[in-house]
């Protein structure tokens, strides 16, 4: 069973439940733990709406969990326009928007979702793929906030979703099967059946994303310290210390200044070249951001300038 200790002050929580093995039993995790603690678990399943079996399978999901405890069951819906490209980025940040929306509602500070230990392997190794430094090869947080009323908690990241498919089976639970699991057009099914093939083994990645993690704290909670949520930096002494600690502040103070009109970081390739090639009297944009080095090449200063990304 998940310790569910860091909620235990809130008496309202939300739970996404798409049907799938993973969120059916973190919802039963959920609401064993509720019953005896005085808990409502809110069950939120979104509707996209994108196929025409989506109707009967909300109804199936909720017929399968009628009796588990304490919860309250809602089925959202997504109102769209049949959208024909990008469907699943779409229907991912409507399915994340709807639910913090109902939370926000119905002032439900934490939304737990089940994203597990595979999810992390397959994230691992995307970002990988894509050249991501260390912040990006840490993984998926356990918390993190969705909005300024809304955090987004991942509780089994220490799961597999071997381990919770035998949850549901040891406790007779229901699931949906997800097709595109093991359809190998797909990338993720080709990547879990090649990494299963070379004996890899989940318990151990997350050990090591454990240690990438204490990595990324350090050098955050030295970056934070220079950094101290200004606009200016000394660049002589920032210089004076290792370049991964500079491109830090720079993403810092970047991301500070841009963030009014952004929900993304700033590019880490950018503001490695910032780093390397900033100099007296030069500008460099990024990010909705103007950063500029003073003449003596002693004071770094960045402010927000219209029109740029």
């Amino acid at each position: 069973m998940i310790n569910f200790t860091p909620l235990f002050e809130q008496k309202d929580i939300a739970v996404g439940l798409s049907g799938g093995g993973d969120s059916m039993a973190l919802t039963h995790m959920m609401c064993v733990w509720a019953v005896e603690n005085g808990k409502t678990i809110h069950v939120l399943h979104v509707d996209h709406g994108l196929r025409a079996e989506s109707v009967d399978e909300a109804e199936q999901i909720q017929e399968w969990i009628k009796n588990f405890p304490n919860m309250q069951f809602e089925v959202l819906k997504w109102d769209h326009d049949n959208p024909n490209t990008a469907i699943m980025e779409k229907a991912r940040n409507a399915r994340y928007e709807l639910m913090a929306d109902y939370c926000q509602t119905h002032n439900i500070q934490t939304l737990c979702i089940a994203h597990h230990a595979d999810d992390q392997i397959e994230t691992f190794f995307f970002r990988l793929a894509k050249g991501s430094g260390l912040e990006g090869l840490t993984g998926m947080k356990p918390w993190v906030n969705y909005n300024d009323h809304v955090k987004i908690h991942r509780p089994l990241l220490n799961l597999s979703h071997d381990d919770l498919i035998q949850y549901c089976r040891d406790n007779h639970l229901n699931w949906i099967e997800d097709p595109s699991n093991e359809n190998e057009n797909y990338a993720r099914p080709r990547l879990r059946k090649s990494l299963q093939k070379e004996g890899f083994r989940t318990e151990r990645f997350v050990k090591t994303l454990d240690r990438l993690s204490r990595a990324q704290d350090a050098l955050d909670g030295i970056a934070d310290q220079i950094w101290n949520n200004q606009n200016v930096v000394n660049w002589v002494e920032l210089k004076s210390h290792p370049i991964d600690i500079q491109i830090r502040v720079l993403q810092k103070m970047i991301a500070h200044v841009g963030q009014t009109s952004r929900d993304y970081p700033p590019k880490l390739e950018r503001v490695e070249d910032i780093a390397y090639t900033i100099r007296p009297n030069r500008s460099a944009t990024l990010h909705g951001c103007l950063i500029t080095l003073s003449k003596d090449g002693e004071i770094l200063h960045i402010k927000p300038h219209e029109n740029i990304r």
